[in-house]
């Protein structure tokens, strides 16, 4: 399996880890929606044309809202709840990979990204794997 074709809404507030992960995901085929989360993340998510086959979360986005917030109000939302979801953060995993798991995430990816390895996790998801 490739991405190539794939639907990814990306969550990620940090303008450096967008540049990096934007940049691989078009090499790779991707179409993919990128916000920060807002008054119109939802709408926009809703609003996209394709179900979207995978979304990948930050988990520190804002003193406010966490990747955790964000995770509890998409699977309120009967088109996602059966999207896989993966945390993908420089948190510490040792202390955030028990609570996605508790959470329901699907992974943990950390960064700074390896991307030979965030493309192979990412490919596994899709496979129905999770990826801790």
């Amino acid at each position: 399996m490739s991405l190539k074709g794939k639907h990814i809404f990306l969550l990620e507030d940090d303008v450096r880890n967008l540049a990096v992960i934007s940049v691989f995901l078009r090499q790779n085929g991707v179409s993919f929606v990128h916000d920060t989360w807002g008054d119109t993340t939802l709408k926009k998510m809703l609003d996209y044309p394709f179900d979207f086959d995978l979304i990948l979360l930050d988990l520190m986005i804002s003193p406010k809202v966490s990747g955790y917030d964000v995770f509890d109000v998409i699977q309120k939302i009967e088109k996602f709840k059966d999207i896989p979801v993966v945390a993908v953060s420089a948190a510490d995993p040792d202390i955030e990979i028990p609570k996605a798991r508790a959470k329901g995430f699907r992974g943990f990816i950390s960064k700074p990204l390896k991307l030979y390895d965030f493309e192979k996790n990412l490919i596994d998801v899709l496979n129905g794997k999770s990826v801790w």
